[in-house]
């Protein structure tokens, strides 16, 4: 019972919420930019990127499990600490620290939001509705994800669609990473923080990277 309380205590919900978003970071996100990268090198590379993944099938498995587990447990968390935050605000009757935050904090409930559409959309367009197109590789038959990846992205409308949620990606992880930081009991100063720039240079660094894949299939 008292761990139960202490898991829905204002710290609790902190913990799981940067200890979530952490596990999704770590074992999605850089992995996932890791394999889009080799996109730039051409169908052979990315296809035999693609073949050995499926290859791993057990283990992928694993990891989405934990990620959908994480993914609700951070939703969950973050729609609390959100409520929870708003309440103390409308007691205090202050606008002294929402001045003080940055536009990736104040936007961080609508970012979360779209990066979950985001993950909604991109499951139907390449895992749920994906073509099964095969190609000869390496002497087997494996499936044609380069050229999905080409065909999804000729429709222009598309690819700013894909853009424009990097965006939202990148201003949420700028600010969850230095926030996850600070939960787990980190100083982080208001000003001049090598930890904020260091977030924000990561953020930025890996939604570019995931924007520049639709636009070089668009122009592919």
């Amino acid at each position: 019972m008292k761990k139960n309380c202490a898991l829905l205590s204002s710290i609790g919900q902190k913990l799981l919420l940067a200890t979530s978003g952490l596990i999704m970071f770590l074992l999605f996100l850089i992995p996932h930019m890791g394999g889009n990268i080799l996109f730039l090198f051409g169908s052979e590379t990315f296809n035999s990127y693609a073949m050995h993944l499926h290859q791993l099938v057990p283990i992928v498995i694993g990891i989405e499990v934990l990620m959908l587990l994480s993914i609700t447990i951070h939703m969950a968390m973050a729609f609390r600490v959100v409520l929870a935050n708003r309440k103390a605000a409308d007691k205090r009757h202050s606008q002294t620290s929402s001045k003080e935050r940055s536009l990736a904090a104040k936007l961080m409930p609508l970012s979360g939001i779209m990066i979950f559409i985001f993950i909604i959309k991109h499951l139907l367009d390449f895992t749920i509705g994906a073509p099964k197109e095969q190609i000869e590789l390496h002497g087997h038959m494996a499936n044609d994800v380069y050229g999905m990846v080409i065909t999804r992205f000729q429709d222009p409308v598309h690819v700013i669609f894909y853009v424009l949620f990097m965006v939202a990606v990148g201003l949420h992880l700028s600010h969850a990473l230095q926030s996850s930081l600070q939960t787990y009991g980190l100083y982080v100063p208001r000003e001049g923080s090598k930890i904020k720039l260091v977030s924000m240079l990561i953020a930025i660094g890996m939604a570019g990277t995931f924007a520049i894949i639709p636009i070089v299939a668009f122009i592919r």
